[in-house]
């Protein structure tokens, strides 16, 4: 596959309480926001951060650091801090259908206060998908969905299970929904951590990336490569800057840089998904 661009999106997956009580998680959310901020300041070549499909991590934070709002504010103005499209992190197979389409709306709204949204479906664990989601998600104005379950069966303590039946060749592929919407589906193939700390160190990144591509194109069906650094209550990795510069150095033949793949490179990465699934449907 020729021309690879490795899109590399920096993110933490957040769930506001889990294996540690909410004020605990809520301590390590500050920090995180803390450091993004330097990093915002300090590296120009630091672009964005995913908030994990979120808007009410920003509540969290500003309960906590009220006099930072202008500063939220600034780097979601200047898209350095991507939110939403939905207000908490759901679990969408295990909810209602109310509350689903209430978290939607109520995140839109969020995000209308805030100004910009990522209006990606983000979808990262949870445990299957609801068929009305492509539905959903098309009358949000919303295109494109990412999801990390729902295709790939899933057995005991997170294990993923050989089955043909229910398995994709692909990472990208077409979600269709039970009354026939359709979303652009993006599969986390090698899960949303696929590019999590990323090595400086010119040998141990060769070793790194060496794995790491081959476990992408295994699945990928276009040049558009997507690696998500991160991974649960996971810091900010402040030497990215630093592992980018180190693996374009590494391979001269791939473009590796950090953007927000499902933003601003989605009109380009569509057009060639649709052309490669074309071709493959005449072959």
């Amino acid at each position: 596959m020729e021309n690879v661009v490795v899109h590399i999106i920096s993110h933490s997956h957040w769930d506001r309480e889990w294996y540690l009580p909410f004020e605990s998680h809520r301590m390590q959310l500050v920090e995180l926001f803390d450091n993004l901020f330097d990093l915002f300041e300090n590296d120009p070549e630091f672009k964005s951060f995913h908030l994990d499909g979120q808007t009410i991590v920003l509540d969290d934070y500003l309960e906590i650091r009220p006099e930072n709002r202008d500063k939220v504010q600034r780097y979601i103005d200047e898209g350095k801090l991507k939110i939403g499209p939905f207000y908490i992190l759901q679990d969408d197979y295990l909810i209602s259908s109310e509350a689903n389409v209430r978290n939607t709306l109520i995140g839109q709204a969020e995000c209308a206060k805030w100004g910009k949204s990522t209006q990606i479906g983000y979808f990262p664990d949870t445990f299957g998908n609801m068929g009305q989601a492509p539905q959903i998600l098309q009358k949000s104005g919303i295109h494109v969905a990412a999801f990390g379950r729902g295709v790939k069966p899933i057995g005991f303590d997170n294990q993923v299970l050989e089955d043909e039946q229910f398995t994709s060749q692909f990472s990208e592929m077409y979600w269709q929904g039970a009354d026939g919407s359709r979303v652009l589906g993006i599969l986390f193939a090698n899960w949303y951590s696929n590019g999590n700390e990323i090595p400086v160190d010119k040998d141990e990144a060769l070793t790194f990336w060496k794995q790491k591509l081959a476990d992408v194109r295994d699945y990928a069906s276009t040049n558009q490569w997507l690696m998500m650094n991160g991974c649960d209550h996971q810091p900010v990795q402040r030497n990215i800057s630093e592992a980018i510069r180190v693996a374009n150095e590494l391979f001269p033949d791939v473009t590796f840089y950090s953007q927000f793949f499902l933003m601003n490179m989605s009109k380009q990465w569509k057009v060639h998904f649709l052309n490669t699934y074309q071709r493959s449907q005449v072959s």
